[in-house]
């Protein structure tokens, strides 16, 4: 499935959430190993396409949700653990629609609890409280011609990350999307900036599914202190 068309689905899909007056939303999110034996799909080859396509639209929705003014919590699904409570609770996981029921159910429950993860969410000032930051500048895409997401990271220059901003192709123009990136750097005022020059494909957190981000490694900012 090419990126328009994710895109698309997951406008569509935050879309419905906000016509039907949902102002907190849960989301499934999967590591690979228990979607498979959930979805029960062979692992590599086209699963391992399916998957990432379900990533990609879960991202572009939680950050269309976000847009709307929508709280999303994403919800890790265990394998051993739905199809155990499935089980349990008389769902045929053998039909899609029931299976796809059964997920929604089983993320809702209010025992069910949401991702741990904080992905570079310190309160603003607190970066520049730590010291001298270093912030990398990389590009994220399926395809080295087709870039999804501009990503500005403020960093330490031991790879720790404090904060970043993801700028959205479907949503800013390549210019606009630049001023973004130099307007949060002209906030933070890191010490260096690095530019990645390799156009990364996305992959996601398997507990929350944010977008892992990139930073300079800890030699290329000692070679470049040594310039």
């Amino acid at each position: 499935m090419n990126t328009g068309k994710i895109i698309d689905q997951a406008r569509a899909l935050a879309r419905d959430f906000v016509e039907r007056g949902h102002r907190r939303v849960r989301l499934p999110v999967f590591a690979y190993e228990d979607w498979c034996e959930i979805y029960r799909r062979p692992p590599g080859g086209e699963s391992l396409h399916a998957f990432r396509t379900q990533q990609r639209r879960t991202w572009y929705l939680m950050r269309f949700l976000g847009d709307q003014g929508v709280e999303v919590e994403a919800v890790p699904v265990k394998a051993d653990e739905l199809l155990d409570w499935a089980e349990e609770e008389g769902h045929d996981l053998n039909d899609p629609h029931e299976l796809a029921h059964a997920v929604g159910e089983y993320v809702n429950r209010p025992q069910a609890r949401a991702s741990a993860c904080r992905h570079a969410e310190l309160p603003q000032g607190t970066a520049q409280a730590l010291g001298a930051t270093l912030a990398t500048l990389t590009v994220f895409g399926e395809r080295p011609e087709e870039p999804e997401v501009m990503s500005i990271v403020l960093h330490r220059p031991d790879g720790a990350v404090l904060h970043s901003l993801e700028v959205l192709a479907c949503q800013h123009g390549p210019q606009e999307a630049w001023e973004q990136v130099q307007a949060y750097l002209d906030r933070h005022r890191p010490e260096r900036v690095f530019h990645d020059r390799t156009v990364r494909r996305p992959e996601f957190c398997p507990d929350c599914n944010a977008l892992l981000v990139h930073v300079a490694s800890p030699r290329e900012v000692e070679d470049a202190r040594k310039a």
